[in-house]
This record gives C-alpha cells, sequence and structure tokens, in this order.
C-alpha cells in the first residue's frame, strides 16, 4: 500500500502548501483512493507536486461534513470526472464552531450526483470496506 499526504497543516518541504485540513491519496494493489480533500485546491496542487493524478481516483471518501476535510471536493469532481465520493449520510448536518461560525462543508455539493452517502457499513470494494462509528459508545478518561 501507499500512503501520500497531500495536505495537513504543516510541510517539510518548501514547495508543499499547508494549511489546516487533511488530505491523504492512498493506493493499495488494486484501487487509487481520495480520502479527505482539505479546506481547498491546495490539495489538488500539491497532489501534481507529488506526481498524483487525481484523475485516476477511482473514489473518494471523506471522513466528515467540515470544511477543512472536504473544501477541496469541488476542485476534485473538476479534476476527476467519474470517481463516486463516499460521505456519511449526515455530512451536511449544521456545522457551526463554538463562535457560531459555519464550518461544514459547501451546501451547494449536496445535489452533486457523484455523491453516495453512507451509514454504518459499506463496502466499496472487495477488501475495502467503510464504516462509521457513530454507533460506538463514548468513554470519557
Amino acid at each position: 500500500m501507499k500512503l501520500i499526504t497531500l495536505m495537513e497543516n504543516t510541510s517539510c518541504r518548501e514547495d508543499i502548501c499547508y494549511e489546516h485540513g487533511l488530505s491523504l491519496y492512498l493506493e493499495t494493489g488494486d484501487h487509487k483512493i481520495l480520502f479527505d480533500a482539505g479546506q481547498s485546491s491546495a490539495f489538488a496542487e500539491n497532489a501534481e507536486k507529488l506526481g498524483v493524478d487525481l484523475r485516476e481516483v477511482d473514489f473518494a471518501v471523506l471522513s466528515h461534513g467540515h470544511y477543512d476535510h472536504g473544501g477541496g471536493i469541488a476542485r476534485f469532481t473538476e479534476l476527476n470526472k467519474t470517481a463516486p465520493i463516499y460521505l456519511h449520510k449526515r455530512a451536511f448536518a449544521p456545522s457551526v464552531s463554538a463562535a457560531g461560525t459555519y464550518i461544514g462543508i459547501n451546501k451547494m455539493l449536496k445535489g452533486n450526483p457523484r455523491l453516495h452517502f453512507t451509514e454504518g457499513k459499506v463496502t466499496l470494494a472487495p477488501g475495502l470496506t467503510l464504516f462509521d462509528c457513530n454507533r460506538r459508545k463514548l468513554y470519557a478518561p
């Protein structure tokens, strides 16, 4: 398996952008996966610099509906015209910070036919299963 960090809040290379957020590129023996898309299109610029062709991604997964993980999805859909995008059915639920600022993903994306809303356990491909943690018990330290 190959894992390349396309975006996070630090960088050890002068030519790689960084911002608050996350975007990872994963390659298995059979699949190319985008996991999250940062807060802007900068993840795509980094992908190009790192030799990752986002047009070849088989599918994308959003971990949750915050701007710093899904803000670049619009750019991804411009570059990759076919990959389905998997996200939890509540990804567009209202999300605000403690200060009352909206921190969710762009609501205009909600009608995109490439979005596949998930809940529980979903098989993406043989050997690749996506599941949420929404039913797990939370334990206080």
